[in-house]
């Protein structure tokens, strides 16, 4: 028997999606493909993984039918988890595909990481960052010790800092402060990967699949 909820990933056509697959299955889960509208709407969790290209992703959802699905799950109060890209589209919008709007579930914008000091903060952002201004309401980060946060990020693009009440907030630095995670409700965003960030990113995983 699985000591944690089937959860189902995303398919909209990219995503780091056997590394995920591997980590979500040593913590004692069942990931499993969400490839239509029908299996996504009877979904119980969910995860939209991370790794692409913003527009694609946005037009492979539109083209299968699964955004009024996804908007069903949210209001419903199913858990979901985007991870860096899959974050990104809960967002209102990306400059990395400015013409599409994304999923609009967080109030704020994607933009591109463009540093002043192009010589030290390199893009893409590529490495170990540890994060910062951690909210004590964040459910995602239970029985993660302070000196044990180090998460591995990937990303050209990221979220601004947003003010906002109705959001819970932690940032990491790259030249400035950018947003690490959010939680709004039952959804729930990650600029990192959790996947390749060792125990503490197993751990973060057991944290969401525990909400669901």
């Amino acid at each position: 028997m699985d000591k944690f909820p089937k959860v189902g990933i995303l398919d909209y056509g990219t995503g780091n999606i056997a590394s995920l697959f591997k980590a979500l299955k040593t913590i004692g889960s069942s990931p499993y493909l969400v490839t239509d509208k029908t299996k996504l709407k009877q979904s119980k969790s969910l995860i939209l993984p991370g790794v692409g290209h913003f527009g694609e992703a946005i037009k492979s959802l539109k083209k299968n039918e699964m955004i009024e699905n996804l908007n069903y799950l949210v209001s419903s109060g199913v858990p979901i988890l985007g991870i860096c890209l899959g974050f990104q589209l809960l967002t209102n919008s990306s400059e990395e595909s400015p013409e599409e709007n994304g999923l609009g579930i967080f109030p704020m914008k994607t933009i591109k990481i463009n540093p002043c000091n192009k010589t030290k903060i390199k893009v893409p952002h590529m490495g170990w960052n540890s994060i910062e201004n951690i909210n004590k309401q964040l459910k995602l980060f239970r029985n993660i010790k302070f000196q044990n946060q180090l998460f591995f990020f990937s990303n050209g693009y990221g979220i601004r800092k947003n003010h906002s009440n109705i959001i819970n907030t932690a940032n990491y630095l790259h030249e400035i402060e950018w947003v690490a995670i959010a939680e709004k409700r039952n959804v729930f965003g990650v600029q990192f990967h959790p996947e390749k960030s060792r125990s503490q990113g197993l751990t973060l995983l057991k944290n969401f699949l525990s909400i669901s």
